[in-house]
């Protein structure tokens, strides 16, 4: 099979399959929290320190504010963060050398219909529903607990939800040259119209929490309005 089968071969119009919107804001959300905040725990590894002590160290990356989100986010709901445990420290190895790329790649794939993502986009979804699943059990049941449990499964129980939608999407062979069923399509899309709703109203409810002052004054009265557990 030659490069240009792979890359061109023919997909259906982006209007015929909207679906693939959701995971291009999908994947682009996973490139953005590997660059910007598990980029944290990857340094501190890279270093050979603890997390703690990126708190207050100069770093040229990410921006001063993320730094103060991402440990402010680690006090108030994943103190695995600070851990950073030696399975924390591999996944984020593997996340920002191949994850972070793929997920780069994967939104313009997804947008334009690549063939070629199929295989890595299950590999990759597959590695991050398993090691999730250690994530949220760790926190859940070890001996560092969320301090808030809700906003700690509306933030993470995505990262399970969309890699379960990305593999079914790809399964077929020429996922993007062919129509899916209405049944599917249908699933998919309020699943994860759902999820990511969801999702970024629970970081919305976040920031009013934890950091207000970075939150217009119409956005914090939406959450008030909400109420959401």
């Amino acid at each position: 099979m030659s490069v240009k089968s792979l890359v061109s071969s023919p997909s259906l119009p982006l209007s015929k399959r909207l679906v693939d919107v959701l995971f291009a804001i999908w994947f682009f959300n996973f490139w953005f929290s590997v660059m910007f905040t598990d980029i944290h725990n990857f340094t501190a590894s890279f270093r050979g320190i603890t997390v703690p002590d990126l708190e207050h160290s100069d770093m040229y990356w990410p921006p001063k504010f993320l730094t103060k989100v991402y440990f402010m986010w680690a006090r108030t709901v994943d103190p695995l963060l600070y851990d950073n445990p030696l399975f924390w420290q591999v996944m984020e190895w593997i996340n920002l050398l191949t994850l972070m790329p793929y997920s780069a790649i994967a939104i313009f794939g997804f947008l334009r219909g690549w063939k070629w993502i199929r295989i890595p986009g299950i590999v990759t979804a597959s590695f991050t529903f398993y090691s999730l699943c250690i994530c949220i059990a760790t926190t859940l049941w070890g001996d560092k607990p969320s301090p808030d449990v809700p906003m700690f499964l509306a933030i993470y129980l995505p990262y399970l939800i969309f890699p379960t939608l990305i593999v079914w999407r790809l399964a077929e062979d020429d996922p993007f040259a062919k129509p899916m069923s209405s049944f599917k399509s249908a699933v998919i899309s309020i699943v994860g119209n759902v999820t990511l709703s969801v999702f970024f109203l629970y970081v919305l409810k976040w920031f009013v929490m934890h950091m207000p002052e970075l939150i217009p004054t119409y956005a914090r009265e939406v959450v008030m309005l909400l109420r959401l557990p």
